[in-house]
């Protein structure tokens, strides 16, 4: 794995939060605390590397492609079971 890559994870990872930040910011019953901030950015950075890790072994744009699905489904689930309780 290239630095760019690892750099790029790391940065869009970081964006990612903006959209929790904002809405602790503005939303009366968002409340995140430091762990769910920091439990997300990790959640996410394993995401993109998983994906990355996957698909650097992958020639076919269309492998690529379904490796991302799966990865977001992944994510979807286990989100959703997390949040679910």
């Amino acid at each position: 794995m290239q630095k760019k890559q690892i750099i790029r994870i790391v940065t869009c990872s970081t964006a990612a939060l903006i959209i929790p930040i904002l809405g602790q910011l503005f939303v009366d019953r968002w409340n995140w605390g430091p762990g769910e901030f920091i439990f997300a950015w990790v959640f996410f950075n394993i995401l993109g590397f998983t994906y990355t890790f996957v698909t650097n072994k992958i020639a076919h744009r269309g492998g690529k492609i379904a490796a991302g699905i799966i990865v977001v489904a992944i994510f979807a689930f286990i989100w959703i079971m997390l949040a679910t309780g």
